[in-house]
């Protein structure tokens, strides 16, 4: 059909299809805008229509003849406001939805310009905001921009990142805004069932359908090929399935046509005929039945520490089961590839790559017989990884074979419900650990039994998080005595891998959860628990005596200094608000316990939760503490670990033009990789951050690294480019005084016109060794004992990171880190049903924290710990800070609602902390302690539970 409509100021004539979407027809005209869902939940397609904000994948593109649309890449001088404030403000990271953002708020600025503060005429600024999904930043820049723009103020003076502003504009490389001339579009047909046997594959309706070009199974693709990895243990898992279809979402068959929707309509035509088996259940429902040598449990993975923790006298002992559920990543951006193949060069081109580009050329090189020279991946932009981009999935070499069989570029993009099933998932362990300890709380040993859900399949990380959990579960205390054994288990379910600090926000949760009991048990305060058993700066270097991807061995901090400091932080902070009269009479007030504390010095702003039996509108008087609500604080410590090794070369080249250019292997995916590498070359050479170049994806330039994981890069590949720049500077000084010169110093960019362009120095970073940030989290939140609704109303996050590169950029990381370790603790869970098919096909089941649900967040960044004897080689001094915002982000939570309503100390054994899980768990207690639940209260607490 026929359609005329200006896109940003560009009048358009064209055709379009009856079912083709506004979000589709921007990204045909060249203007495309990020979809996070097609479901209309997420908002991170949002533009105006005809002055209004609307969800491009709900509106169909018949719907706007004659309309005028605007995107984040406009003109619209309102816009530059906009843009000024949240890059000010440190409002984005990836960037994938910050063009939704910049839509959005465009009228606040609108309004503001022309009739004074937009507030009195629109809702609080962080319910505003909270009509798209941001997975990366904890929203506190965003709402501090929202707000800034209401009130019709300047932005504070700062200087961008240099990611800002093509992302600010809605020109992210991102792979879903990539196209090729003459791509194909394929699309992946999936296992509907968890186990079955699969009897046959018949594509030969999907290929008489129009616009379909070529239909595969697991026979057409080649020997080389057909398994995802050959090296470890079975079953090993096919790219497409051959016999077995052993989870919902396996891939099965692929379709290939000349447009998405073609494609799609194809892949529901291939006839799947299979035979359903029983499917085996995941951990939670018992292992008991299971003998020690059957073939479901894959791997075994144990640690021991000092002598065996049964044989001490030990004056209590603890022992309590707990259940993590199944989570996954879900970042706005879903995966995608494009693939394009040049036969005559020959040349493999990969867009989409991310994390392990150097892995995934060398596994590519191998199943498609080509050599590793003749693959390029090039670094674009990637709307949050969080863990799950970068493992190889069977996609990641299907793809690219199909580029290679059809002669065109191919272009595959999973949609929301397959990318829920599809991209592995983590977490999903059962835990029995015991707790030992004397009648003063100190501790005198610990063990855990951990059941962890593997999947269908096992992959190269399976075991990663089970590893990492048992090695860090002895976290910041001294712990003599620790024994644990962690058995993955072969379910019909999604492959698993890492998510954001995986193992480790397991561990801290049921180490804290413990502590908790433990101090409940000999009725004593849990922060004098906590100060007993910390390590102090006295210890360092202190060997933990466990083993992850290598021992860990904390060379330098004061892990009892850092926590009493975030405990006087939160007393000072609820001080200042029963000064104030923010703690309102007739409620129970907020306690400094355990993990205790109250919040430290920022705004105050309460969020409810969005979701079932969920507030609205918490900022509203109806969640005042009048109400029945009861509040607690808690500050729990934690200690994280960061910047795995591996060998790391960067390499600086001064241009003709004065500026350097440096090379490098790091893999982004929102963690401003560019603007904190150019701020290390900068500050080596001596030069302005605009005169530097960051190029991530050439790598023929003799820039060489694993990747980007396990919050290394600051680490390792920083260190890289300080070596080679400082190697650069001295090649400079020494080139200077061969060509006569008797300065001791002379700028680089002279230099380059005197002929010497094209010096060249490599610098590499080779130390094998983690480092640790450590710090305290701390929560308050607000609990209804009758719903079971728990409201966040402040986060806090104390951390040593080391030496700091760029500081907005270490806050925004610990604040995204610990919103997302806070959505991980009250919302997200990948449900299944009896036969084992995943409840969850998108943000509807699987909600995220938004903007309302959260406070403002204050990130204290503590002094660097003096290093040791123990302290690897780190010239920067710097440390990886990532994950670190995540690992306890959960435990504050649970210890903050123990805090608030101390009756169920005993019923919090499980995440998520949601109102119907723990309604469940106060309703158990109470069955088991004889009384009946009402409101919460009245409950006996059991001392123990063994």
């Amino acid at each position: 059909m026929a359609l005329s409509c200006h896109v940003d100021g560009e009048h358009h004539r064209l055709r379009t299809e009856p079912r083709e979407t506004l979000a589709g027809l921007l990204a045909g005209l060249g203007s495309p805008v990020g979809t996070g869902c097609d479901q209309g939940e997420c908002g991170v397609c949002t533009v105006r229509l005809d002055g209004r904000p609307v969800r491009s994948c709900l509106i169909l593109a018949a719907q706007c003849h004659g309309a005028r649309i605007h995107t984040a890449r406009s003109g619209d001088p309102a816009l530059a406001g906009v843009r000024a404030w949240l890059s000010a403000a440190s409002a984005l990271q990836c960037g994938y939805c910050t063009p939704a953002f910049v839509t959005l708020l465009t009228d606040t600025e609108r309004r503001t310009a022309e009739g004074g503060p937009a507030a009195v005429d629109g809702p609080p600024a962080r319910h505003r905001v909270s009509e798209v999904t941001c997975r990366c930043t904890g929203y506190p820049g965003l709402t501090h921009a929202a707000a800034g723009l209401a009130a019709g103020t300047s932005p504070p003076g700062h200087t961008p990142r240099v990611e800002d502003e093509r992302l600010l504009s809605g020109r992210g490389d991102f792979v879903g805004a990539r196209d090729l001339p003459g791509q194909l579009w394929a699309r992946v047909v999936r296992s509907h069932v968890a186990h079955a046997a699969l009897l046959r594959v018949d594509v030969r309706r999907a290929l008489r359908h129009p616009g379909v070009s070529a239909a595969y199974t697991a026979d057409d693709l080649p020997e080389a090929m057909r398994l995802l990895h050959r090296d470890l243990p079975a079953p090993a898992e096919p790219v497409l399935a051959t016999t077995d279809l052993r989870y919902a979402g396996q891939p099965v068959a692929v379709v290939l046509a000349e447009s998405a929707a073609a494609a799609e309509d194809g892949a529901e035509l291939v006839d799947v005929v299979c035979a359903p088996r029983t499917p085996l259940s995941g951990p939670e429902h018992g292992t008991s039945h299971l003998s020690d040598d059957d073939p479901r449990w894959i791997a075994t993975v144990r640690q021991r520490v000092g002598p065996d923790p049964a044989d001490v006298d030990a004056a209590v002992v603890l022992t309590r089961t707990f259940r993590l559920p199944r989570q996954t990543a879900m970042p706005l951006e879903t995966r995608g590839l494009l693939a394009e193949w040049d036969a005559r060069a020959p040349r493999l081109t990969v867009h989409g790559v991310t994390k392990h580009p150097q892995l995934t050329r060398e596994l590519l090189a191998r199943s498609l017989d080509l050599d590793p020279r003749h693959i390029s991946l090039p670094a674009g932009d990637v709307g949050g990884a969080f863990g799950v981009k970068g493992e190889t999935h069977p996609e990641d070499l299907l793809v690219p074979w199909l580029a290679m069989r059809a002669g065109r570029p191919v272009k595959w993009l999973e949609d929301r419900a397959e990318h829920v099933v599809a991209a592995h998932h983590s977490r999903g362990m059962v835990w029995r650990a015991e707790l030992r300890a004397d009648p003063d709380g100190r501790l005198l040993g610990a063990g855990a039994e951990i059941v962890a859900d593997a999947g269908a399949y096992v992959r190269p990380l399976t075991t990663l998080q089970a590893l990492l959990a048992t090695a860090l579960f002895p976290g910041p205390y001294r712990l003599p005595r620790y024994r644990a054994r962690a058995r993955c288990l072969l379910t019909s379910r999604t492959p698993v891998g890492p998510l954001r600090a995986p193992g480790r926000l397991e561990a801290a949760f049921v180490r804290e959860r413990m502590l908790d009991l433990l101090a409940h048990e000999l009725n004593l305060d849990p922060v004098e628990v906590r100060r007993r058993n910390l390590l102090t700066a006295a210890d360092m270097p202190y060997d933990a005596g466990t083993v992850n991807e290598g021992p860990v061995r904390y060379d330098s901090g004061d892990f009892l200094g850092a926590y009493e400091h975030a405990v006087r932080r939160a007393g000072a902070y609820e001080q200042a608000l029963r000064r104030a009269g923010s703690q309102r009479p007739g409620t129970s007030e907020g306690t400094i316990t355990g993990a205790s504390g109250a919040p430290d010095g920022t705004a105050h702003g309460p969020g409810g939760l969005k979701g079932p039996g969920s507030l609205e509108s918490p900022d509203d008087p109806g969640g005042s503490p009048e109400d029945g609500w009861r509040r607690g604080t808690a500050v729990v410590p934690f200690v994280d670990k960061a910047g795995m090794g591996g060998d790391e070369r960067a390499v600086a080249t001064l241009r003709p033009d004065g500026t350097v250019r440096i090379d490098a292997a790091a893999a982004p995916s929102g963690q401003s990789h560019r603007t904190t590498l150019a701020r290390v070359a900068a500050t080596a050479l001596g030069i302005p951050r605009d005169r530097v170049h960051i190029v991530l994806d050439d790598h023929t330039s003799g820039a060489a690294g694993p990747g980007t994981f396990a919050s290394r890069t600051a680490t390792h590949t920083g260190n890289a480019v300080h070596a080679a720049c400082v190697a650069l500077r001295r090649r400079a000084a020494e080139w200077d005084r061969a060509a006569g010169a008797d300065r001791t110093a002379v700028p680089l960019d002279r230099i380059a016109r005197r002929g010497g362009a094209g010096l060249r120095a490599v610098g590499r970073y080779a130390v094998d060794a983690h480092t640790y940030p450590h710090g305290a989290v701390t929560c308050a939140v607000a609990v209804d004992p009758e719903l079971c609704l728990v409201r966040v109303e402040r986060l806090a996050i104390s951390c040593d990171a080391g030496r700091v590169i760029d500081e907005r950029v270490v806050r925004g990381q610990l604040a995204g880190g610990l919103v997302q370790g806070v959505s991980a603790a009250l919302l997200e869970e990948i449900r299944y049903d009896e036969r084992e098919q995943p409840l969850v096909t998108g943000f509807g089941e699987y909600p995220l924290l938004l903007a309302a649900d959260v406070p403002d967040i204050d990130v204290d960044l503590l002094p660097p710990a003096a290093p040791t004897a123990g302290t690897p080689y780190n010239p920067l001094g710097v440390k990886g800070i990532g994950e670190a915002g995540t690992s306890a982000a959960a435990a504050a939570v649970a210890a903050a609602i123990c805090a608030a309503v101390p009756e169920w100390m005993p019923a919090i054994d499980r995440l998520p902390l949601s109102p119907e899980h723990l309604m469940a768990a106060v309703d158990a207690l109470a069955r088991r302690s004889g009384a009946r639940h009402r409101a919460g209260r009245g409950i006996p607490a059991p001392r123990s539970d063994t």
